[in-house]
C-alpha cells in the first residue's frame, strides 16, 4: 500500500502530464497546483514521520497518531527545520538534538535532515507563492524540479537507519512537537 505521501507526489506529477496532441505551455493552474501538491507531500510524510517517532507505529495507535499530527503546524516545522538546516545545529537546540555518536565542535544536522529541512523551507515559499503571488509565473520545469527535490529528500530520510539517524530522527521529532523551542528561549 502506497503512503500517503507518495500518493499526492504521483498526483503532483499527473497534473504535469500532457494530453496528447498537447503543445505549448502547460496552464498556470496546472503548474501552480503541482508545486502546492507537491509541499504538502512533503508536509505530510513530516506529520506522519514524526508522529509514528513520538507516538508509535502500531495500527492500533493511527487515530491517536492523526491526533497528534492535528497540532504541528506549518510555522512551527519551519522554526524546526531552519534550527538544523546550516552548516551547524543552531545552539538553542545544539545540546537537544546532540548524540553519543558526535563528538567536539559545533555539531551539524546528518545531511539527509538538512537536505529535508532545506527543501521544505524552499518548496513552503514557493508553494506560498504558487498558491497566493499570481504576479509570479512558473515553469513546467520548475514544478518538476520541486516535485524531485521533495521525492529526494523522502527518500533520503527513510533510507537513513543508522542508529545515530534513528537517535536524531526521534529528537527532532520532539523537537517538532515544541514548535522548534526550548524552554530557555524566549
Amino acid at each position: 500500500m502506497a503512503s500517503y505521501d507518495l500518493d499526492m507526489l504521483e498526483a503532483a506529477e499527473r497534473l504535469l502530464d500532457r494530453d496528447i496532441g498537447q503543445r505549448g505551455p502547460l496552464p498556470q493552474a496546472r503548474i501552480r497546483r503541482s508545486i502546492s501538491t507537491a509541499y504538502y507531500a512533503l508536509f505530510h510524510f513530516v506529520l506522519d514521520e514524526f508522529c509514528r517517532r513520538v507516538v508509535g507505529t502500531h495500527s492500533s495507535l493511527s487515530r491517536r497518531r492523526r491526533i497528534l499530527a492535528r497540532t504541528l503546524s506549518h510555522r512551527g516545522l519551519k522554526r524546526t527545520f531552519d534550527k538544523i538546516r546550516g552548516r551547524a545545529i543552531d545552539a538553542s537546540v545544539a545540546e537537544f538534538l546532540a548524540t553519543s555518536f558526535v563528538t567536539g565542535g559545533p555539531a551539524a544536522a546528518p545531511g539527509f535532515a538538512r537536505t529535508l529541512a532545506s527543501v521544505f523551507a524552499d518548496t513552503q515559499t514557493v508553494r506560498h507563492d504558487a498558491d497566493y503571488d499570481l504576479n509570479v509565473s512558473f515553469s513546467e520545469k520548475d514544478a518538476r524540479t520541486i516535485v524531485t527535490q521533495v521525492r529526494r529528500s523522502i527518500s533520503d530520510w527513510r533510507a537513513a537507519d543508522k542508529e545515530s539517524d534513528r537517535d536524531f530522527k526521534q529528537a527532532l521529532s520532539v523537537l517538532a512537537l515544541l514548535e522548534g523551542q526550548l524552554r530557555g528561549e524566549s
